[in-house]
């Protein structure tokens, strides 16, 4: 779409927000009055509940809910409602003013009803104009077209219909909150990235070529593919070759409206026309053919090009109605592995974005078909569900190859969002070959949203950081570090662990020491304050044996540590239980009483119910083992954009890591000294940069070690250099001595090295 059209576009959403958003008179009159409508309805929360189930799309309940005032004040979920059928409205009431235009068709007999239902679309020529579904008391009980509605349409007939670009999305952005978009999931992609995706995905409009949208949204991908096949078709060849489904009624109902005047239809030109937008689970009805509607013979089920942006639904979020539903999906394209009441409890990180993607190549695509698909940049970088996603292989054994992955997460398209962006693309039936391009932006594009030679994008490649293993996660890379970082990865002789977890007790066995009132005993004062949910402030004198000082995450710096509070160990090493009630009455009674002060909080804790039974101690703890209690050990931040290890020594007392970091025991001093020096050095750093998620959850992880390799610490001359010098750079020498030494141990050539921090450089870091 050129410049001049998206302008045109532009303005035309804009005076629709002018004549009917929440800033003009008669929006204000008509929002007035369906919440009027909805407070003197009668079965005012039965209307809104059925709402919310036909919108929910599988989701979990967002819990918008405000507690009512009284019976004149609207909730958080009656508002939306109220704004949400007010879009409706206007939606239908475009549509119906262009089918209108020029003909001398009267607005008397107009009825609400029969717009959410479609008839009033079907003397036009137009079939399947309708809000699917619909609960038969959303209209509110609505009779005709009272005012104020004759009046928005009205507003709605005066103006001039645009074709470009997605008409609604301003004023559904100026009706919606936000904060309420967010909460749901909504975002609209911006009309710059369709372009871009479409043009690198090789669509431009020929005549015979057919692109579907699966999760369209308000239908942004579908005009942009109409524009491009209008420029010397006619619009029935338009509606023979694009095709959109998507499972939100409202999103399906605009986008009808968007194709029908996009496309330029006129009424008339034919008796009866169905815009090939459907409602539709793409997921749920993955083996039950393509429409919900009767297909009409012009249509095949495959096409030349899928595009889209998918849903970044976790598996968390879903409801536990729609994981069940979807399970067999979930299993049939290799994306789930979990099994009994881990599928009922949400175990697992698995994005349904990866199952769309799965599911619409499978069902969608022709062979040698292409794809685009907007999706988490995650995938490419994570474990657990994403392993099966990277196999790239469809049921049957069939193929989908990555042609080209663009990783946006530095520039977050997404206005409002932090979300990962990546774009892939793939081709339908042929194995992937590794390395593939890998292009990391860097900056947003220009002014008019165009793509060109200045925007800093950097070309990198991508493959499996294991090459035995396909679905591992994958490196990226500069071409000229490829070698150098092949002698660094590989599995570790360490194995890695997660710090203490309190299963969401901080505030209660997270502590400060504010005395010591006797031998053995310390006064302690719990920090409340670190818990999300309310907690009680107590003062208590217990034992000192299970006190142990406490590494939070912000205690540990890039080779320092500090510890800023206690943690009361009540778990038993070896049992991997909390020490046994009867152990805590003997010999450290005081301890037993002040727990038993929250007992009712420590029982309820998620995570104790979910994985333990009710006879195991309430105070039970998580990833808590005898290495947890070594005198030695190196620590580092699983969260974040950097490695930041440090040297953990409690010669007095084992210093315990909370959770957030990640922490490898150490039989001596020196051995977490050279475990810290290679973690911490510029040829290591960039080998976990280049695998893992920068700035995400899984940084550094425990799993770091399953792709780093690090021999065992045997004393060696080449280990004792690294040894000397991270204890150097840690008092301020220059890091290039632990580089040297780093490459040295791992025989990484000048060459090499020059490579890696030719790439560490273009990645922005700093040693």
């Amino acid at each position: 779409m050129s410049d001049s059209k998206q302008v045109k576009s532009n303005r035309w959403s804009s005076k629709l927000v002018q004549a009917v958003g929440t800033g003009s008179s008669i929006g204000l009159q008509v929002m007035n009055y369906l919440e009027h409508q909805l407070i003197e309805s009668r079965n005012r929360s039965q209307v809104v509940r059925e709402w919310q189930s036909y919108t929910s799309l599988g989701k979990k309940s967002n819990d918008l809910t405000a507690a009512r005032v009284d019976g004149s004040t609207l909730t958080e979920d009656e508002r939306l409602f109220c704004q949400q059928m007010y879009y409706i409205m206007v939606v239908l009431l475009v549509a119906w003013s262009y089918l209108a235009r020029g003909k001398a068709i009267s607005a008397d007999d107009l009825e609400l009803e029969s717009l959410i239902n479609g008839r009033a679309f079907q003397p036009l020529g137009i079939t399947n104009l309708r809000l699917e579904g619909c609960p038969p008391d959303c209209s509110l009980g609505i009779k005709g077209m009272p005012q104020p509605l004759a009046g928005l349409l009205e507003s709605i007939r005066g103006l001039d219909f645009g074709r470009e670009g997605d008409l609604f999305r301003p004023l559904y952005e100026n009706l919606i909150p936000a904060k309420t978009r967010h909460a749901m999931g909504e975002h609209y992609t911006p009309d710059w990235l369709v372009r871009h995706m479409l043009d690198q995905v090789g669509f431009y409009g020929e005549k015979d070529e057919t692109i579907i949208d699966p999760s369209c949204g308000s239908g942004v991908f579908l005009v942009e593919a109409i524009s491009r096949k209008r420029s010397d078709q006619d619009y029935i060849d338009c509606w023979n070759t694009v095709a959109g489904i998507d499972i939100n009624p409202l999103a399906v109902l605009a986008a009808k409206v968007n194709y029908l005047i996009a496309s330029g239809y006129e009424a008339g030109r034919q008796a009866q026309a169905e815009i090939p937008v459907y409602q539709y689970d793409v997921i749920l009805s993955d083996d039950e053919g393509l429409w919900a509607e009767p297909k009409t013979p012009l249509w095949s089920t495959n096409f030349d090009y899928v595009v889209g942006n998918p849903p970044w639904i976790n598996w968390e979020s879903l409801s536990p109605e729609y994981r069940m539903a979807t399970l067999d999906s979930w299993k049939k394209y290799g994306l789930f592995s979990h099994s009994g009441m881990d599928v009922i409890l949400g175990k697992g990180k698995k994005d349904l974005s990866t199952l769309m993607t799965l599911v619409s190549a499978h069902r969608f695509l022709k062979p040698r078909g292409r794809m685009a698909f907007l999706i988490t940049q995650g995938v490419f970088k994570s474990g657990g569900a994403a392993e099966g996603f990277r196999e790239f292989t469809l049921p049957g054994g069939q193929y989908i190859k990555v042609l080209m992955v663009e990783d946006l997460y530095r520039i977050r398209p997404f206005a409002g969002a932090s979300n990962r962006t990546a774009i892939l693309y793939l081709e339908k039936g042929q194995p992937t070959v590794y390395p593939v391009p890998y292009r990391l932006w860097t900056s947003m594009p220009g002014g008019g949203g165009e793509v060109n030679s200045k925007n800093e994008i950097l070309e990198l490649m991508a493959e499996p950081v294991n090459p035995a293993e396909m679905g591992s996660p994958w490196i990226t890379y500069s071409e000229d570090c490829r070698s150098g970082l092949r002698k660094i990865l590989g599995a570790s002789d360490y194995k890695a662990r997660k710090g203490a977890n309190t299963g969401g007790a901080n505030g209660i066995l997270w502590v400060d020491v504010i005395d010591r009132p006797g031998r053995g005993m310390v006064r302690v004062r719990n920090l409340n304050e670190s818990s999300r949910k309310k907690i009680e402030s107590i003062e208590a004198v217990i034992e000192e044996n299970l006190v142990y000082p406490l590494l939070k995450g912000h205690d540990v710096a890039r080779w320092q540590v500090r510890p800023s509070a206690h943690i009361i160990l009540t778990q038993d090493p070896l049992t991997r239980r909390g020490i046994s009630l009867i152990v805590m009455a003997r010999n450290y009674p005081r301890t037993l009483a002040y727990l038993q002060q929250f007992e009712t909080e420590l029982s309820n804790r998620a995570a104790y119910r979910r994985y333990f039974k009710t006879s195991d101690p309430f105070y039970t703890m998580f990833d808590v083992g005898e290495y947890t209690l070594a005198p030695f050990k190196a620590v580092w931040h699983r969260f974040g954009d950097r490695m930041k290890a440090a040297v953990v020594e409690g010669l007095e007392k084992p210093v315990i890591p909370q959770e957030t970091l990640t922490m490898v025991a150490c039989k001596s001093r020196e051995e977490a000294w050279y475990l810290a020096g290679i973690l911490n050095s510029l040829p290591v750093e960039y080998a976990i940069s280049s695998y893992s998620m920068v700035g995400g959850k899984s940084f550094a992880g425990p799993n770091l070690l399953n792709f780093i390799r690090i021999p065992w610490y045997t004393g060696s001359h080449a280990q004792e250099m690294v040894v000397r010098a991270g204890q150097r750079v840690s008092q301020g020498e220059d890091p290039e001595i632990l580089t040297k030494a780093v490459a040295t141990l791992y025989d990484i050539s000048d060459a090499e090295l020059q490579g890696m921090q030719k790439g560490w450089e273009e990645l922005g870091l700093k040693p």
